[in-house]
C-alpha cells in the first residue's frame, strides 16, 4: 500500500534540534516502511524543499500521489485532505490544554473538531489521551458505543552510550520550554541538594536558575548522549493538568538512553516508572536526588523501555486496515455549524473593529464640536454682557433724554407764553403806530390848508 504522512517540522537530523511532530512522523514512516508499505512524507515548504505551500497545494499533491491511506500528524491539515483517502489523524498531544496557555483555545477547538470529523481513524499516545479526546469524538459524530481509536505510544530505540563519562555525576533536563511548564523549583532544589557533589545541566532555553549549567539547544545526538551519561533525567515541574495527560518526548528519550527518570507521580508514565522501579516518582524530590547519586537503575529502565520499542509501539498503526468511517448527520452538522459560527464570529469581529474605529472618529468629532460649543458659549456670554451694558446705557440715555425733554417742554411753554405776550405788545404797538400815522396825516392836511 502507499501511505502519505502529513507532518510539520524539518526532517529528523541527529545533529540539529528536532520537533516532537517530526519525531512522531518519522516513527510512523519507519514503522510503515518496515512493514513493506510505500511511504511519502509531505512537509510544509518552510520545513523542506518541495513541500506544500497551502491547504490547496497539499490537496493537489495528495491527489497526484493517489495514496491508499493518509496519516496526518499535523492535525491542522486534516481538514484539507479529508475524503482523498482513508484518513488517520494522530492525536498524540493534548493540544486543547496547550492552546489555553498560548491564547489560541477557541481556534484550536475548531481545528480539533474538524480534524476528528474528517478522520476515519485516530491515534493516541497513551490511554489517558483517549479519555481526553472521547468527548470531542462524540461531538464530531463518532459512535462512542464502539471502541474508538488506537493507542500508539511514542516510541524509542535504544541509544548506546558513546564518549567519555562526565567527571562528576550530572542531572539533566532538556527540551523546548513551554508556557505551561515551570521547572524552576525542581532545578533550585537539585542545585541545593547536589551542592559540589554533582552538576545540574539544562539543554534548551536558559532556565534562569542560579547554579544551573546552561547548555543551550543542542542536536538530538548530543541530547541523547547527555541523557545516557547522566545519573538521572530530571522531569519534575509545577503541577499542571497537561502533565496528567501528556507522554512527553523527553521522557521517552530518557528511556531510550537508559537513564532513570525523576518524574511526577501523576504523569501517564508514572505507573510504569513505579512498577519497574525505573526512576523515582513518589519520593520527595530531595530523597529522589540523593538516591539518583548512588543507585543504578538502568537495568530497570531497559525493561520499561522495551514496551516503547518501535516495533511494539507502532503495532496498532501497522495493523490498521484503512477503510472509511460511517459518519452520522450530526458530525456533518457540527462541522458545518462550527465553520459557519467561525465565519460569523470573524465577520462580527471585523464589524466590531470597524465600529470601534468609527466610534473613535465620532468621538473626535464630538470633542471638536464640544470645543466649538465651549467657544460659542464664551462668545454668547460676552455678547450677553455687551447687551446688558447696551441696555443699561440705553436706559441711562432714555432717562437723560427724558429729563431733557421734560425741561424743553417747560421752556417751550414759557416761550409760547412770552411769544403771545410779544404778539400782544406788537399788536398794541401796531395800533399806536397806526394812530400816529393818522395823526401825522391830519396835521399835514391842516398845515397845507393854512398855507
Amino acid at each position: 500500500m502507499r501511505f502519505v504522512v502529513v507532518a510539520h517540522g524539518p526532517p529528523v537530523d541527529l545533529d540539529r534540534p528536532v520537533s516532537g511532530g517530526a519525531l512522531r512522523a518519522q516513527a510512523h514512516a519507519d514503522a510503515l516502511s518496515g512493514a513493506g508499505h510505500e511511504v511519502v512524507v509531505l512537509r510544509r515548504a518552510q520545513d523542506a524543499p518541495g513541500g506544500y505551500r497551502s491547504p490547496g497545494h497539499l490537496q493537489r499533491l495528495v491527489r497526484e500521489l493517489r495514496p491508499d491511506a493518509i496519516v496526518c500528524v499535523a492535525v491542522e491539515e486534516a481538514w484539507a485532505v479529508r475524503g482523498l483517502a482513508p484518513l488517520c489523524v494522530d492525536l498524540y498531544a493534548p493540544r486543547l490544554l496547550e492552546a489555553a496557555w498560548e491564547g489560541a483555545q477557541s481556534e484550536e477547538a475548531g481545528v480539533a473538531l474538524r480534524a476528528v470529523h474528517a478522520a476515519d481513524e485516530v491515534l493516541f499516545s497513551n490511554p489517558r489521551q483517549r479519555w481526553f479526546w472521547l468527548g470531542i469524538l462524540g461531538l464530531a459524530g463518532w459512535d462512542l458505543s464502539k471502541p474508538c481509536g488506537r493507542v500508539v505510544p511514542l516510541s524509542c530505540a535504544a541509544v548506546p552510550r558513546t564518549g567519555a563519562p562526565t567527571a562528576v555525576p550530572t542531572l539533566v533536563m532538556g527540551g523546548q520550554r513551554w508556557p505551561w511548564q515551570d521547572p524552576s523549583a525542581a532545578l533550585s532544589t537539585a542545585v541545593r541538594v547536589l551542592g559540589g557533589r554533582g552538576e545540574v545541566r539544562v539543554y534548551g532555553p536558559a532556565s534562569g536558575v542560579p547554579g544551573v549549567r546552561e547548555m543551550g539547544l543542542v542536536g538530538r545526538r548530543a541530547w541523547l548522549q547527555a541523557c545516557a551519561h547522566s545519573a538521572a533525567v530530571l522531569d519534575r515541574y509545577a503541577p499542571h493538568h497537561e502533565r496528567e495527560m501528556a507522554l512527553s518526548f523527553r521522557q521517552v528519550d530518557a528511556l531510550a538512553s537508559g537513564a532513570p527518570l525523576i518524574s511526577d507521580p501523576d504523569t501517564p508514565l508514572g505507573a510504569g516508572l513505579r512498577e519497574h522501579r525505573a526512576g523515582w516518582v513518589d519520593e520527595p524530590l530531595e530523597d529522589a536526588l540523593e538516591a539518583a547519586l548512588v543507585q543504578d537503575r538502568r537495568e530497570a529502565v531497559a525493561k520499561l523501555a522495551a514496551g516503547y520499542a518501535p516495533a511494539v509501539a507502532s503495532r496498532p498503526l501497522v495493523d490498521w486496515a484503512p477503510t472509511g468511517r460511517t459518519r452520522g448527520a450530526s458530525a456533518v452538522t457540527a462541522a458545518r455549524s462550527l465553520a459557519a459560527a467561525n465565519a460569523r464570529t470573524e465577520a462580527a469581529e471585523r464589524a466590531t473593529a470597524a465600529a470601534k474605529l468609527e466610534v473613535q472618529g465620532k468621538r473626535a468629532e464630538v470633542d471638536a464640536l464640544h470645543a466649538q460649543v465651549r467657544a460659542l458659549a464664551g462668545a454668547v456670554e460676552a455678547s450677553s454682557a455687551a447687551v446688558a451694558d447696551v441696555v443699561a446705557l440705553r436706559r441711562e440715555t432714555v432717562a437723560v433724554l427724558g429729563a431733557r425733554l421734560g425741561g424743553q417742554d417747560a421752556q417751550r411753554e414759557r416761550l409760547v407764553q412770552e411769544m403771545e405776550t410779544m404778539r400782544a405788545d406788537i399788536a398794541k404797538k401796531d395800533a399806536e403806530v397806526s394812530a400816529l400815522v393818522a395823526e401825522r396825516d391830519r396835521l399835514l392836511r391842516v398845515f397845507r390848508w393854512r398855507r
